[in-house]
Parts: C-alpha cells; structure tokens; sequence
C-alpha cells in the first residue's frame, strides 16, 4: 500500500476561525424525519455539482431560530450519531446581502459542526450523503462576536450551504470473526465503537501479528486513502501509546508502522483490525483499527 500523502483537495483552505416510517434514516436508534423549511427553500438559489455548490439568495433571509431545508436529499448512507463524520463543503453567506463568506471542504460530523455553529447538529442529523442542507441562524445563535466579524446585523442571519459527499461508518460494523486469542490481547468494545485493549501477561509475540476482529462489507481499500480511527497500547506497561477516537477520523497514514499499512490495505471498509507490532527489548505495540471509509478519489490533491 503507498504511503499516502494527498489530502482533500479544499482541505488547504484555512481553518474558518471565529471570537417517520421504520425504514427512515434513524438517529441513535431513533427513526427521524426530516423538517425542512419551504420559506428557506424559496429564498436560496443553489447550482452546481454536489460538491462544487454556487450559492445566492433569492430573497433576504430573517430568522428567529434555527431553520434548514433539503434542497437535494441524497440517496446515500445516513448520518446516524453526533460522532459520526461525513466529507462535506460547507459554503457560509450573509443572510441580508448574499454575500459569501467562507466555503470549506472538511470533515465534520454533528457535533464539530455544532461547535462552529451552534444548532447546525439538529440540520444534520439522518441527513444522507449525496445531499444539500441549506441552514439558517439568527445573529443572536452565532458565536460571540461573530455577527459583527462577518457583517451581519443584530436582526440578520447566517446562512450555510452543507454539501454531503461522502458519509463515514460511525465504527467498525460487519461479521464478527473468531481468532485464536492466546497471547494476544483481547479487544472490548464500548456502545460507540471506541475499543480497550488487554494486554495479556505473557510475552509480546516476536514476530507481527494481524487478525481481522470484525470484517466489514464496503469496498477493500486497496491502493485508495483509508479514513480510520485507531488506538495503540504498549504492552509493557499497558499504557496507550495514542488514539484518534477522541479527535475524529484521520487519513494520514504516515505515522502507522508498516505492519499496519498492508493490514489496512487489504481490509474491507466496516473492518476492525488488531495488529500487534514488535519492538525492540521484547516490547511490542498493539493497534486496533477501525477503517471508516476511503476517501473519494476526486477529492484528494492531484
């Protein structure tokens, strides 16, 4: 598998700082239904690719509260929990002038989104890849000082275009597979996904070791770039060498040995992987490996 380098393509724009049926998408378990707003609707006017959204208002936009609509509904996989990351561009516009004041691709899920803005989560939630979500938020919603950054009045509103690319798993999801566990550490697993790790009390093995825990049924990511979340713990004091779980899903493979590389390479998407790497004095790293997606091939910086 090649080290991969590439990075989303919009990921090089800066950082945007600021002072139901029971076939419904479902929400933490709960079937949801989608509350989109027809005055919204009529007053955004949006062209373009998913992905590549041009976005101008047909009408001044005024709000009291956090409102969304659908303007395309995707038939994609579901944003199912406040964790669960999807590949977005988000386009933000002055709700009184149209005036556009930041457009973003990222990886957001409900709750980051939310820390940027806050009530964007409740857009989001069972929203499906491959849809466009138009948002608007009242001035007095919008993080302190932030109106007045932007220019948007104390009666104005902000309004943002989220384009869904590609949705993540929320974890590792699939057939659970049985491995022969002696030696080797045992993986519990939390109601989110997150994992822990048991270190046995006998040796690390001298060689590396992969089993597959849970084998998952998208496409094996072969040469593409892998989006995953990871944990490592040392086995001679069990401490944990590093996690993703706690910041999100990565793509950066560089800094995985090369043991867990191929591991990856030869996984499906929905897998979990438990890869045991040795070290030097007899101590040897375990890594467990959730791999969330890969990353569309038109996305990445050529």
């Amino acid at each position: 598998m090649r080290k991969s380098t590439a990075a989303l393509s919009a990921l090089a724009l800066s950082a945007f700082v600021l002072t139901g049926c029971s076939s419904a998408p479902t929400f933490d378990g709960v079937a949801c239904d989608r509350d989109s707003s027809a005055t919204l609707a009529s007053s955004v006017q949006v062209s373009g690719d998913i992905g590549a959204p041009a976005a101008s208002l047909e009408a001044q936009v005024r709000t009291g509260h956090m409102t969304y609509t659908d303007l395309i509904v995707g038939d994609g996989r579901a944003i199912s929990s406040d964790a669960q990351s999807a590949i977005m561009t988000r386009v933000l516009l002055n709700g009184d002038t149209g005036a556009q004041i930041h457009a973003a691709v990222n990886l957001w899920s409900p709750e980051s989104a939310d820390a940027e803005l806050p009530g964007v989560d409740k857009a989001l939630e069972c929203a499906t890849a491959g849809s466009r979500v138009a948002v608007a938020l009242p001035a007095k919603d919008l993080p302190e000082g932030m109106a007045a950054q932007v220019g948007i009045g104390d009666n104005g509103s902000l309004v943002a275009i989220y384009d869904i690319q590609y949705t993540l798993r929320p974890k590792a999801e699939g057939r659970d597979v049985f491995n022969d566990a002696r030696g080797l550490p045992t993986v519990v697993r939390a109601p989110d996904g997150r994992p822990g790790i048991i270190i046995p009390d006998s040796a690390a093995p001298e060689k590396a070791v992969v089993q597959t825990l849970i084998e998952g049924d998208g496409e094996t990511v072969a040469d593409g770039t892998p989006l995953f979340l990871h944990t490592a713990v040392r086995w001679a004091d069990r401490s944990v060498a590093g996690t993703t779980w706690d910041s999100g899903p990565i793509f950066d493979t560089s800094k995985l040995p090369e043991d867990a590389l191929k591991a990856i390479s030869e996984a499906t998407v929905g897998s979990q992987l438990l890869v045991v790497v040795p070290g030097e004095g007899g101590d040897a790293t375990a890594y467990v490996i959730d791999v969330l997606g890969i990353v569309p091939a038109e996305l990445l910086q050529k």
